[in-house]
């Protein structure tokens, strides 16, 4: 991507977003399907017209009107150019390049303004001419369930050495059983471990 480092190579923050887009913003990326493998977005003027690819390779077009609380004029305020790679039960998954932490803020506070959710999943340091990335995290490899119990989990301080909340209390925040949800935080944090020593042996 060609926003991915400075013009001469210099260090830049790559972040991925989950974005739920306001349920009355008549978003035409997410209008189209619930499911998208592939989004190509062109907006001019005052239409937006939207190429989505659904999983079953199906090129679905849509169009929408541009106003000031469109998705990708939020991002635009911001001089940053929204990259949107896919979508997941209505949640769009959308790369961003900024140059630093305090620009990372900045673009969710504006995103909070105009859509309904927006959560950080991803944050890499990209350098050099060649836009090579170094993690900082990545939760991008989890299904929205696992993340939203570890989330919890992590919160509610129950990884802590002197926890004092339950697993079953978890699960019951969750309305699910205990043996579900520590069936999604042990699938979890095998992912992010596998990952970790993944990047590690590269």
């Amino acid at each position: 991507m060609s926003d991915a480092a400075g013009a001469d190579g210099s260090r830049r923050l790559r972040v991925d977003l989950d974005v739920d887009p306001a349920a009355d913003g008549g978003c035409p990326i997410v209008t189209e399907a619930d499911e998208a493998a592939d989004v190509a977005v062109n907006a001019a003027g005052e239409e937006c017209v939207v190429d989505v690819t659904t999983p079953d390779g199906e090129v679905r077009r849509g169009t929408g009107e541009v106003d000031e609380d469109c998705l990708c004029h939020a991002f635009g305020r911001l001089g940053c150019a929204p990259h949107f790679r896919r979508v997941e039960d209505g949640t769009i998954l959308v790369t961003a390049y900024v140059d630093d932490r305090a620009a990372v803020r900045g673009l969710v506070e504006e995103l909070r303004g105009v859509v309904d959710r927006v959560r950080l999943v991803r944050l890499a340091v990209v350098k050099g001419p060649n836009a090579t990335e170094q993690v900082t995290f990545d939760l991008s490899a989890l299904t929205p369930k696992q993340r939203r119990g570890l989330e919890l989990a992590v919160v509610r301080g129950y990884f802590d050495d002197d926890r004092d909340v339950r697993l079953s209390d978890l699960a019951d925040e969750l309305d699910i059983s205990k043996s579900a949800l520590s069936q999604r935080l042990r699938t979890a944090q095998a992912k992010l471990v596998t990952d970790i020593f993944d990047d590690a042996e590269r």
